[in-house]
């Protein structure tokens, strides 16, 4: 009996043939992950958009219940801008807390103790996920200093959501300004009468300008830009809890996502600009290409300007 072996050939792949495969995968690996990207991003303004839509509920159900918006923060000092906070400084954050399902949380509130007291760090300290947006970078809580750098207080829980005071900087006028929000304010639909469909009730500050908080505005605080920000200023303890857009009157406007933004303006990592709720509860995105008068001309409640829809 004969045996016969036959050869066979293997076939394999070439170096040429190799780099090819790993070419393409590399190609379609950078053309998916844009996409991967942009689908997350758009995700997370979801979400902030949904935070936004809550804090409308909740802002409509304090009015029905007050025929008031909450202040944008409770003092003792009343109608002396120059007069030193003496607080205690509870923010609007924290007077709609019972209509952002944290009935509990607004129950441990002591209104009448300062928000640093020992007696306050369960509110202080509680982290909430509806006044975070997703896009926004840094984690933790804002560490707070006076002028001289002493910290005041460590755990405060952070925030990305700042109410409207107006065009005015809300240290110079701190309880006149002419938005909706300011210390002891107390608005209602009867004074927006500019339409609470073109006027802003709150907006969104990033981290990587400013901290900000929901809890409130903490007496002899000084709220200054983070330091790798190119604009270096710091503000007085209204700006935790409240914004503003400027007024070509009296000084500079900062449209969404100016490079120029301080540390009471508007900024976001939404690409193009940024969310904000307006007064009749609807919640829109407003574009850094807007035109810098009809930004300013939003936050205002009674200034007698036309905005259409149309131009925002």
């Amino acid at each position: 009996m004969r045996f016969s072996l036959t050869s066979r050939r293997v076939h394999a792949f070439t170096l040429i043939e190799l780099l090819v495969v790993i070419a393409v995968i590399a190609v379609l690996i950078a053309l998916l992950l844009p996409a991967v990207q942009a689908a997350r991003e758009a995700a997370r303004r979801a979400q902030c958009v949904n935070n936004l839509k809550q804090f409308g509920v909740a802002m409509h159900t304090y009015h029905s219940a007050q025929d008031t918006f909450p202040p944008a923060y409770i003092t003792q000092v009343v109608n002396n801008a120059a007069a030193p906070e003496t607080g205690p400084g509870w923010g609007w954050g924290v007077m709609l807390l019972s209509d952002l399902e944290q009935k509990s949380l607004y129950n441990a509130v002591n209104f009448s103790l300062q928000i640093t007291d020992s007696g306050s760090i369960t509110v202080r300290a509680t982290s909430l996920s509806v006044f975070l947006c997703p896009s926004n970078v840094g984690v933790g809580p804002v560490v707070v200093r006076d002028g001289s750098g002493t910290v005041l207080d460590g755990d405060l829980s952070a925030g990305q959501y700042l109410a409207s005071a107006g065009q005015l900087e809300p240290g110079e006028y701190p309880d006149s300004n002419n938005g909706v929000f300011y210390r002891n304010s107390r608005n209602g639909i009867r004074d927006i009468t500019d339409g609470s469909s073109t006027t802003l009730m709150v907006g969104e500050r990033s981290r990587n300008v400013a901290d900000a908080t929901w809890v409130g505005a903490i007496p002899t605080a000084q709220l200054c830009t983070n330091p790798n920000w190119p604009v270096q200023e710091c503000g007085p303890a209204c700006t935790m809890v409240v914004s503003h857009t400027g007024s070509a009157s009296t000084g500079a406007i900062y449209v969404p996502n100016s490079k120029s933004s301080m540390v009471d303006d508007y900024w976001s990592f939404h690409r193009g600009g940024c969310n904000f709720l307006f007064c009749d509860g609807s919640v829109r995105f407003i574009k850094e290409t807007v035109n810098p008068s009809i930004f300013s001309y939003l936050s205002t409640r009674a200034g007698g300007e036309v905005v259409g829809s149309d131009q925002f």
